[in-house]
């Protein structure tokens, strides 16, 4: 054969494909949204939404009456309840004409058969397409007894049909129901402690169709009956059913700024100064930080139980934010919530004698009804200076703490006035919970809840390995780094960032990563450990591009080749003292010598070792930490 005749033969082929595969059956859903807060049990049952196929073939009744079986198969979750015969309709997919449902003689078809499977998965339906004469009366039927249903479209949970002539008949009523839905959304206090706050869950649906029935009374298998429409070439199948959206999110954003703690000031105090950026400014005053802001925002639009209205926070009630009842009785919308809990943790804990609020002021001055600096801060003792610290804002303050679409921040206040003991150097990190009302079975709401990082208390441990030969040094040396943490209690995290030769910063990484796995220790240095690093395994945990505020200081995210040799900055964001050592190793020679000397800080100080006031400063003389900070 001709090359020319097989190139036609091939596009024939081609267009043929094309041809099938364009009128190959396909499922349609209509994917509704239910928040996956208003998931509670595996009892509490839904509406399931209209699902539809469409089919490929036609259904050709002209001649004899055609019996099939469709179903629908739910991958997870499963049915509570199968809707009844009115709820499921046909239509010819060609003219869009819904066909009247209705007995032999009364209408075009008849759904003669619904069922579950016994593990409620599969909702089946037999369905039958009456022949007719033409003496059957044709002003009653919709497809004029010609009974030809070109690609129809099976239709389950449909609100309205075409019944006994009737067109429309409200359905709506006569719907199935799905359950199993909690196991379907998992438990949203589970997911956050494992590190995920908004996660989306969908419900799929899978669709079959069989032929020539053995017994059209029971559910049709491969062995009972002849499958068709989804095993032809082309089809498509399996849809979502339904989206299970997180609506609303916690968030949980750091201040920004330079506040730390005061060294000359014996740390008891803080020092900095207002820097006026768009986050919250970490520094207000010598005695109160600002450690960060926390809020609620609207994730997602996803229905209510009762699959109507949008679980909003701008929905119900009318002014918006959440509806503060201590017991939920609605499925309308509202964020039914009885208190909103911050637990405020900190590396290093807190100062004894200090105080701990929220406050809808960024200045930490109090207004809109939330507790500011006075009575109802919580004060710190030396029995929960240990930390963590959880502020509750009540029933009676939710309704003003998060009004204004509940999107108003609360601020993480920290002070330390008239302290007598040195203010730890600490990370913090904040939990948020909005605590749904307590209700009856299907009426309270899960708990939304996240965590996320705040403002890290230092100015402390900021060291510069002065010499540090890159794995890409000119010369064949490198640099063999040994960390030394001398605490006896705290186990503390180090990170490493390149200072190029041309003082622009380089790639940046936790060089404690993968130590004491699976331990409360994991990803730190252990009190009183020691950890070597050559400079190849320096570099490759320094994984993170350079992210200065100003981007002209920002330079290679890799190592360099140089002659004049890089710097290693050391910092922690939990340490309070730290030693560093650097040794300069030849592979080829085999010369080791020490290069940095020992660089280190200490601001542990105590009466049996240094002055309170002072601590024992050595050789930290970097005055940044990562990426400038």
């Amino acid at each position: 054969m001709k090359q020319k005749q097989l190139s036609i033969l091939a596009a024939s082929m081609l267009a043929a494909f094309a041809t099938n595969a364009a009128y190959a059956g396909q499922i349609q859903a209509s994917s509704v949204s239910i928040a996956r807060e208003v998931i509670t049990t595996d009892t509490q049952a839904v509406i399931a939404p209209s699902v539809a196929y469409r089919f490929s073939g036609d259904v050709d009744a002209r001649v004899q009456t055609q019996t099939f079986q469709v179903q629908f198969t739910l991958g997870s979750g499963a049915w509570a309840a199968a809707p009844t015969a009115t709820a499921i309709s046909v239509a010819d997919g060609v003219s869009g004409a819904l066909a009247d449902q209705g007995a032999q003689g009364a209408g075009d078809y008849s759904v003669s058969n619904i069922g579950l499977s016994t593990d409620k998965k599969t909702l089946w339906a037999t369905i039958t397409v009456w022949n007719a004469s033409a003496t059957d009366g044709t002003a009653l039927f919709t497809l004029v007894n010609t009974r030809l249903i070109k690609q129809p479209l099976i239709s389950i949970n449909v609100t309205s049909n075409n019944v006994a002539g009737t067109n429309p008949t409200n359905v709506a009523a006569q719907r199935g129901t799905v359950n199993g839905l909690f196991t379907v959304v998992g438990d949203l206090v589970v997911d956050a402690a494992a590190g995920t706050c908004s996660a989306v869950k969908t419900m799929p649906v899978t669709f079959k169709h069989y032929t020539a029935l053995s017994n059209p009374a029971a559910i049709a298998t491969d062995s009972t009956a002849t499958p068709d429409e989804h095993v032809r070439a082309g089809s498509t199948n399996t849809a979502t059913l339904i989206t299970f959206p997180t609506n609303i999110l916690p968030v949980i954003t750091t201040s920004t700024g330079n506040a730390k703690i005061n060294a000359a000031g014996a740390n008891l105090n803080f020092s900095g100064t207002a820097t006026g950026g768009a986050a919250p400014d970490s520094w207000i005053n010598a005695t109160v930080v600002n450690l960060g802001k926390i809020s609620l925002s609207q994730n997602a639009q996803g229905y209510d139980a009762n699959l109507q209205n949008n679980y909003l926070l701008t929905g119900n009630p009318a002014n918006g934010g959440v509806s503060a009842v201590a017991t939920a009785t609605l499925t309308n919308g509202n964020v039914e919530a009885s208190s909103l809990t911050a637990t405020v943790t900190a590396t290093n804990g807190f100062v004894s004698g200090g105080t701990l609020w929220l406050d809808s002021s960024a200045v930490c001055a109090g207004g809109g009804g939330i507790v500011s600096g006075g009575a109802a801060a919580t004060a710190i003792t030396a029995g929960t200076a240990a930390g963590p610290i959880t502020l509750t804002v009540n029933t009676a303050q939710l309704n003003a703490a998060l009004s204004g679409t509940g999107t108003r921040d609360l601020h993480v206040c920290y002070g330390v006035n008239g302290v007598a003991t040195a203010i730890p150097q600490s990370a913090f990190t904040t939990k948020v919970v909005l605590v749904k009302a307590a209700a009856g079975a299907n009426l309270n709401e899960q708990n939304n809840t996240c965590s996320g990082p705040h403002y890290s208390l230092g100015g402390g441990v900021k060291i510069d390995v002065r010499n540090y030969a890159t794995s890409k040094a000119n010369g064949g040396w490198l640099s063999v780094i040994r960390l030394i943490n001398p605490n006896e209690t705290r186990a503390v995290d180090v990170y490493g960032q390149i200072i190029h030769p041309d003082g622009t910063y380089g790639p940046w990484g936790l060089l404690t990563s993968g130590l004491n796995a699976g331990t409360a220790n994991a990803d730190k240095l252990a009190p009183r450990a020691v950890l070597n690093l050559t400079s190849t395994q320096v570099d490759a945990k320094l994984t993170n591009a350079p992210a200065h505020a100003t981007t002209a200081l920002n330079g290679s995210s890799t190592p360099v080749a140089s002659d004049t040799g890089a710097r290693l900055r050391i910092t922690s964001n939990a340490a309070s003292t730290l030693r560093v050592q650097n040794y300069l190793y030849n592979p080829d020679s085999k010369n080791f010598i020490e290069a940095s000397s020992t660089q280190g800080v200490d601001f542990e100080g105590s009466i049996d070792r240094a002055p309170v006031n002072e601590g024992q400063y050595q050789d930290q003389d970097a005055q940044k930490g990562l990426n400038g900070k």
